[in-house]
């Protein structure tokens, strides 16, 4: 009797487990988790899988092909990163949550609801973005500072500032074909090859200027001198361009800047740099670029068709403007110790033996910053890294034997 009872029991319990196991797998998942898987997804940028979770009945376009490209122009364009989804309540099938992310203009934060329903989400324009309508689009607008910080020596003499530069250009329509390519090729110190590459971009219209070459102020007139505006459609505009008065003198301490590549963009993303950007890319401008540059602002708005806005998503404002930087280096004791010594593989550097202060730093033979702003070409390039003196290189941040110069030293103490 005992052992028929404890078989009954056994087989309830059996019975009981099988009956929970069969529950919980056919429970599903809650409404809440698939919310939150759908939103990880976004957070990956896993757009295709996001339209596998809709219902397709209730998704405002039929190819996921668009769909993918909607997000993908939106997100990109904003700069999308950081995104955080919090659930706030669910109820009835319906889960409310807070949505936040930051952009290239400040943070976009808002609360929507979704809809869930067998495991699908029940698609709504706002989930794309706050108050998006078929037709919407983003508009993202960022704006730089217009002047970068000035450096200065101990004397406030000017290191580097914001000058004036000429960028020679073509436009299409008043060419003759490409018969004088060779010529300006030959006029700005290029190959026909670059010229054809920048004159086949799909923006250029006939009364387009495409600017070729960026030079300095003394190579324009030696260009005007020569004639290259007699050669059809070769215009000469005005551009704004750093320039560094002390070129050779000071170029391994002041540095210089560049345009922003893709690397740039990627590593200094959110932070205002775009396509037309500038960034110090070594010495004191790039050590002090933050400074320099100062910050950016800008807005992120959603406008209709007609580029009316619909809502300001989010707006970030300057608070902090282009700073100048004063260096303890004296400039005039710098252009001394570089003319002495301009053609010697040497490095000189000058100390206040009371402050411990630089007052110069000088590593010969030099290269013009100057020559990286207006743009090197191959040839120079390579030139510039094959010179086996090697004007690249600080000198004066290499590590020296002191070898014979110590033994006055050593000398004078024992005597001592």
């Amino acid at each position: 009797m005992e052992i028929k009872k404890k078989y009954i029991i056994g087989i309830s319990v059996c019975v009981l487990l099988i009956v929970s196991v069969f529950f919980i797998f056919n429970q599903g998942k809650s409404n809440e988790r698939v919310v939150t898987e759908y939103f990880e997804l976004l957070k990956k940028k896993d757009y295709k899988q996001m339209y596998q979770m809709l219902n397709q009945k209730t998704v405002y376009t039929p190819t996921q092909k668009y769909f993918v490209e909607k997000y993908k122009e939106i997100y990109d364009d904003i700069g999308a990163d950081n995104i955080q989804v919090k659930i706030l309540d669910e109820k009835n099938d319906i889960v409310k949550y807070q949505i936040s992310m930051d952009t290239v203009a400040g943070t976009i934060e808002y609360k929507n609801k979704i809809g869930v329903k067998n495991e699908q989400i029940q698609f709504n324009n706002n989930l794309i973005m706050k108050d998006y309508k078929d037709g919407c689009k983003i508009k993202v607008t960022t704006y730089n500072p217009e002047k970068r910080g000035r450096i200065l020596d101990r004397n406030g003499k000017v290191l580097a500032e914001d000058g004036k530069g000429y960028s020679v250009g073509l436009v299409k329509g008043k060419l003759n074909g490409e018969n004088d390519y060779g010529q300006i090729a030959k006029y700005l110190e290029t190959d026909v090859e670059t010229i054809q590459k920048k004159m086949s971009a799909s923006w250029i219209k006939d009364d387009s200027f495409v600017p070729i070459k960026t030079v300095s102020e003394i190579t324009k007139n030696g260009l005007v001198y020569n004639g290259i505006l007699n050669i059809s459609g070769v215009k000469i505009s005005t551009v704004g361009i750093r320039t560094y008065p002390y070129d050779k003198v000071a170029s391994h301490v002041v540095g210089y800047v560049q345009n922003v590549n893709a690397e740039d963009l990627k590593k200094h993303k959110n932070e205002g740099y775009n396509s037309t950007s500038v960034i110090g890319r070594s010495g004191i401008e790039a050590v002090y670029e933050k400074q320099l540059r100062g910050s950016s602002s800008g807005k992120i708005d959603l406008v209709d068709k007609n580029d009316k806005v619909i809502e300001n998503l989010c707006a970030l404002e300057i608070d902090k403007s282009p700073q100048d930087i004063t260096l303890t280096i004296d400039i005039d004791l710098q252009q001394s110790l570089y003319n002495e010594y301009q053609n010697d593989k040497s490095a000189s550097v000058a100390l206040n033996p009371k402050t411990g202060e630089v007052l110069a730093l000088v590593s010969t033979p030099s290269y013009s910053n100057n020559d990286f702003v207006l743009g090197l070409s191959t040839d120079k390039w390579n030139a510039l890294n094959n010179d086996s003196n090697q004007p690249m290189m600080s000198r004066y941040k290499q590590t020296y034997t002191p070898g014979s110069t110590m033994k006055p030293i050593t000398a004078a103490i024992g005597l001592e």
